[in-house]
Formats: structure tokens, C-alpha cells, sequence
């Protein structure tokens, strides 16, 4: 969220608060905003609605002094009732804002409050009115304090809870946790603000977005204090971007078939060019070929009437044989000898002709009309992907002849039971339909002869259909055409229904083979934790802190994924490592330990999935040792942490 979002954001949730809030341009020191609350705080002290803050040699002072050291800064303004407070907004670039509000003036008598946790208490009076959710943490990370409206969203009312065993963390998605943690890990090593989004489970159960923003509190030597966070509900910015992406996707798909319908478009354009110039090439040599051969065959049949020795006539016969021979050849020549064998495969025919409707419209040209009848569910047939494009694109081209490139023509798929003698059962019907000429009976018991066309010179060289009928009887299926003359053709291709496709990989699944290795650190000394962090993050290994190891269990029982345990031999809580790792043996969740010891162990973790290592760490040694149990793990199926589900 970028900083006029945020402090629009802030702007509306302190629109109803009772408390009277404001904000200050950092630039300008003037009161850029202010709430019903403080319009009518001012109103009560006799100021204008349009009241000039800056006019005020104390605000401008302690405003100051609040862009400067960054700490919320206190004052008294002259003429007004109640204390002000000015405190900063943060950003990403520094300061964005200053916010104010007016509290009653403390009693004289009454002690200055300390700066830390019990400066936080004095705030959750007020804190606890706010609509939006807020919470505090210590500066270690223990989150020990949640306001009322985040104890109304999460539990239903306001409970006492026991925050030091992490409650929280319940109430978080489990798919979120990762994220999180980092975010919270990331904040204690830097010291800096952070923002992450995260799903938080409300009291019926159901989970809303959040966009969650943690900044430190820090004396005037820069020591963290404590940690204030606040949950803003993003449910609705959510399903905007979802609905946004969505139609980014969807466009890029779109974008991404129309530039690879353009490359097939090339492609099929080359092809066809070629397969022109080869086909009229073999036209013309065919023809001269076999024209010699009948003249060859003429002279023998002659040579053969004057020969009187068996003999002689036999080796007259042979030449006959294979003159007829080779003119077969020729025939076989066209339109056959420059393609490669059949590759018959399954193929869900609706995506076959989805890539080829540019060509095919291209084919047929602007004048004449295409349109497509594609049944909504198609079964499988098994072809060859090019034999069968390119016998559309004959088809198609036909039939835009036969209109002579102005008629309407109707390319047609769906399911059909056959009935016929030689095919019987489940077949899958694509059809080419025109309203062009039509044929007479004459013609069309020759429509599969080769080379024969009624097209004229250089229109045509006969060999579509034929084509087409020898890609049919491959693929071991049926073509039939049907035509009337004046009325038009209709070619009929049936294909056996294939098997069922093969399922493709999910790549949700092939993605989440590709992450890299969680490592959960359990570690009470911050500096320690915060240097193991950062070398194993350097080491691109995606890393979770817990201070307790009944918070690290329960982080991994919500569905935390955890490929390693790095824990000291020495931490806090009711539970030991030992104890939190048999747990875990119970569940069947394999996970593997490297204790780190501040006194030399007497001997090794008889377990192969633990190791020690001595206090003060080898930073090296740490990332050798890690590389390894990882490996270790993953080279053993059994004992793979990868999958840490019960069984």
C-alpha cells in the first residue's frame, strides 16, 4: 500500500472515533485533516473550524522536534484545553505525516508515565475505542497486549488470554504463518517497520484479509521500547485485485494465443507455400514422367507383336510390369513423398481447431463468411496434428472456391454414433460445409481420384482430396461427401473416439517441489537468532523464528512446513526440544534437529536426523552442516521431511 493509501486508510478509520485525532503535513505544518472529534474539541475551545496550528509557536515546536527525532512529542497550546500530542506516521521513504490528538491534562499531582511498556498501557484506554485492530509486543516479539476490537473479531467478546504461549498464532491461516514469522523476524534483525498481508480467523470461523503494519517505539538512544501493530481490513482492495488479475490473466492468455495463432499462422503459411511450389513442381514432372513411360510401354507392346521366341516376350512382359510399376510410383509421388510418416497421438480436437480459426479465416479470405459449430463437449480423437490441420485447410480452401470466395461456409464438430458396416461405435464428426456450385453425380465418384479437378489450369492440380482421403484412412477413419449442384458440398470426417488425455502435472504441485528449504530457529538470545537468521537467508533458505518450543509445535501443528530444526540446547518454556521432537516422532512428523550447545556434548544425537554443534557457531560449519541433513533427508524417502502430514 503506498503512502496516500495508508493515510487515506488512517484518515477513515479515525472518521467515527471519539477521540479528538487530526493529521499534520509534514511539509506545511498545517492540520490537513481533522476529525468530527476534534472539530468539535475546537469548537468547544472557541477556534475556528479553519484553525491555523501552525500559528502556535509551542505546536510548531514540538512538531518539529517530532519530524527530527522521530518520537512522539507532548505540549500545551495556549487558550486550549487538554494536552496535545504529536506523533509521526512512518513510510517507506521516512516520515509521511504527523498525527495529533487531545487528551484531558493530568492532574498535577499525578506522576510523568515512564517511557516504555507502561507508556503503552497509558494508551489502551483510548486504543481499546479505536474500530480497527491493534496490538502490542515486547521487544523481543512476545505479542502480550490485543485490544478490543481484535479480541471481539477473533474470539467474540473480550477474555482473558495467556498471550506468553502464543495464542495468537491460532487464529492465523496456516498458509500465512511462513509469512508472517518472516515478517515479524525480519522487524527484530533490521529494527524497522514492516508490513505484510495475512488471513485472521474470525470467531465463526470463517478468514478475512488484513493488511497488517508493525512499527517500533524507541527511547531517545534508539532502544526498541516495544512494538505496536494494527490489522486493517483489506477484504475488499482482495477481491478487487483478484477480479483485477484475473483479467490480467485473462488478456495476457488471449494475448499469448493470438501471437502464437500468428507464429502457426506463419508457419502454415510456409508450409503451404512450399507444399504449392512442391506439388505443382510434382504435377509437372509426373505428368513428363509418365508420359514417357506410355510412350516406353507403347514401343515394347509393339516390339512384343513381332517377337516369336517365349523368351524374347518374356523379357518384354517384365519391361511392361515395370513400366506400370513405375508409373504407380509417380502417382504416389505428389503431395505424399516430401511429408513425414503418420505420428497418430490423442488430442482434444476443440483446442486443434481454436489454434487454427485464424488460418482457416485466412484461408477462406474477407468475402467469404466462416463460422464454427463446436459442440461444448468433444471427445478425444487420435491424429496426426498436421495431416489433420492441413486437411482442414484443403477443405476449406474448396469450399471457398466452390462460392468463388463470397459464399458462407460452416466448419461443424460434434459427437456422433456410427452405424456403418466398415466403422461402427463412438466417432467424432468435423464437417465442411459451403453453399457453393455443389457437384454432379459424375464428378463426385471422382472427387478422390488423384489429380483429378475440374478447377481450371493453375487452380488446381487435384490432389486436396486425395490428400485428405489417405490422412482419413491412416487415422483409420471415414470420409463422405455429400452434394447437390447449385446447392453446394458438404465433406464429412469421422474419427475414432480416442482414450481418455493424459492429466498434465499440476503446476501448483510442480511449484511447490521448487521452494526452498524452511529452517525453524529456536533460539532465546536475540542477537544469536538474529545472526543465524541472516546467514541462513543469505543461504536462500526461507527462515521461521520461535522463542519457545511450545510455540515452534504449535506453529508446525497449525501447517507450518518445516524441512529443519535449528534449537539451542537452553531455552525457555515448560517444554525441552527433546520433548517437542518425540511429539512430533508421535504425529510421524520427521523433522531434522541440529542443537547448538554452550558446553561441549558428551556425545553425538544418536537419531541420524540430529546433530550438535558447540557454541560459539562456525557460521561456515552451520551451512555446511544444514546442506548436509538436508540432502541426507532427501536422498532417504522414508525419513523425507518435505511431507510432514500424519499418516
Amino acid at each position: 500500500m503506498n503512502e496516500s493509501g495508508r493515510l487515506f486508510a488512517l484518515q477513515q478509520a479515525m472518521m467515527p472515533v471519539a477521540l479528538a485525532w487530526g493529521l499534520v503535513d509534514a511539509q506545511t505544518l498545517e492540520l490537513s485533516f481533522s476529525n468530527p472529534a476534534l472539530l468539535g474539541h475546537l469548537q468547544l475551545c472557541g477556534l475556528p473550524t479553519l484553525f491555523k496550528l501552525q500559528s502556535f509557536t509551542q505546536a510548531r515546536q514540538a512538531i518539529a522536534q517530532c519530524i527530527e527525532t522521530g518520537q512522539e512529542v507532548s505540549t500545551v497550546l495556549p487558550g486550549t484545553t487538554g494536552c496535545w500530542h504529536f506523533s509521526p506516521v512512518h513510510g517507506d521513504a521516512g516520515i509521511d505525516a504527523v498525527q495529533c490528538y487531545v487528551l484531558p491534562s493530568l492532574p498535577l499531582n499525578q506522576p510523568k508515565l515512564e517511557q516504555g511498556l507502561g507508556h503503552a498501557e497509558h494508551f489502551e484506554a483510548f486504543l481499546d475505542h479505536l474500530p480497527y485492530q491493534i496490538w502490542i509486543a515486547t521487544p523481543h516479539g512476545e505479542v502480550t497486549w490485543l485490544n478490543r476490537a481484535l479480541h471481539e473479531y477473533a474470539y467474540g467478546q473480550v477474555q482473558p488470554l495467556n498471550l506468553n504461549e502464543g495464542i495468537w498464532i491460532d487464529i492465523v491461516h496456516p498458509n500465512d504463518l511462513a509469512a508472517v514469522n518472516s515478517g515479524l523476524s525480519r522487524s527484530l534483525i533490521t529494527g524497522k517497520s514492516t508490513g505484510y498481508q495475512l488471513r485472521i480467523k474470525q470467531h465463526d470461523g470463517d478468514y478475512h484479509w488484513f493488511f497488517a503494519s508493525l512499527s517500533p517505539v524507541k527511547n531517545a538512544v534508539g532502544q526498541t521500547l516495544y512494538w505496536v501493530g494494527a490489522n486493517l481490513s483489506i477484504d475488499g482492495l482482495r477481491q478487487s485485485e483478484n477480479q483485477l488479475r484475473d483479467q490480467i490473466t485473462t488478456l495476457s492468455h488471449q494475448l499469448m494465443l493470438k501471437q502464437r495463432a500468428l507464429e502457426q499462422s506463419e508457419t502454415y503459411l510456409a508450409q503451404a507455400q512450399k507444399m504449392s511450389m512442391v506439388n505443382q513442381l510434382s504435377a509437372g514432372v509426373v505428368h513428363d514422367i509418365k508420359n514417357q513411360l506410355f510412350i516406353t510401354g507403347l514401343h515394347a507392346g509393339l516390339l512384343e507383336k513381332h517377337l516369336a521366341e517365349p523368351e524374347q516376350r518374356e523379357h518384354v512382359d517384365v519391361i511392361l510390369d515395370t513400366i506400370q510399376k513405375a508409373g504407380s510410383l509417380a502417382s504416389n509421388l505428389t503431395g505424399f513423398s516430401s511429408r513425414k510418416s503418420m505420428q497418430l497421438a490423442a488430442v482434444d480436437p476443440r483446442a486443434l481447431i481454436h489454434d487454427l480459426e485464424p488460418l482457416l479465416t485466412n484461408a477462406v479470405g474477407q468475402d467469404a463468411g466462416l463460422q464454427l459449430h463446436i459442440a461444448a463437449s468433444v471427445w478425444p480423437i487420435s491424429v496426426d496434428r498436421l495431416y489433420f490441420e492441413n486437411s482442414l485447410i484443403n477443405l476449406c480452401i474448396n469450399a471457398r472456391d466452390a462460392t468463388e470466395a463470397h459464399g458462407q461456409i460452416t466448419l461443424a464438430m460434434e459427437n456422433v454414433l456410427l452405424k456403418r458396416p466398415s466403422h461402427a461405435g463412438e466417432h467424432v464428426m468435423v464437417s465442411v460445409a459451403d453453399n457453393g456450385t455443389g457437384m454432379n453425380e459424375e464428378v463426385l465418384a471422382r472427387v478422390f481420384d488423384m489429380f483429378f479437378t475440374t478447377k481450371p489450369e493453375g487452380k488446381g492440380a487435384g490432389l486436396g482430396l486425395p490428400m485428405v482421403k489417405n490422412f482419413m484412412d491412416h487415422a483409420h477413419g471415414l470420409i463422405e461427401v455429400e452434394s447437390t449442384p447449385g446447392q453446394g458440398t458438404t465433406v464429412s470426417l469421422y474419427f475414432p473416439r480416442a482414450p481418455t488425455l493424459p492429466v498434465s502435472p499440476d503446476p501448483h504441485e510442480r511449484s511447490a517441489q521448487g521452494k526452498h528449504p524452511a529452517i525453524l530457529l529456536i533460539e532465546p538470545d536475540l542477537d544469536t537468532r538474529n545472526a543465524m537468521a541472516q546467514r541462513l537467508y543469505e543461504q536462500s533458505y526461507a527462515v521461521v523464528t520461535a522463542y519457545q518450543p511450545e510455540v515452534a509445535l504449535r506453529y508446525i501443528s497449525n501447517g507450518m512446513k518445516v524441512d529443519l530444526i535449528i534449537a539451542s540446547d537452553q531455552v525457555p518454556g515448560l517444554m525441552s526440544v527433546e520433548q517437542m521432537q518425540e511429539k512430533l516422532r508421535q504425529e510421524e512428523r520427521r523433522i531434522p534437529v541440529i542443537f547448538t550447545c554452550s558446553t561441549a556434548p558428551t556425545e553425538q544425537p544418536e537419531a541420524s536426523d540430529c546433530t550438535a554443534l558447540l557454541k560459539p557457531l562456525d557460521m561456515d560449519q552451520l551451512a555446511r552442516t544444514v546442506q548436509d541433513l538436508l540432502d541426507a533427508n532427501r536422498a532417504d524417502p522414508a525419513k523425507s521431511p518435505f511431507d510432514q502430514s500424519p499418516a
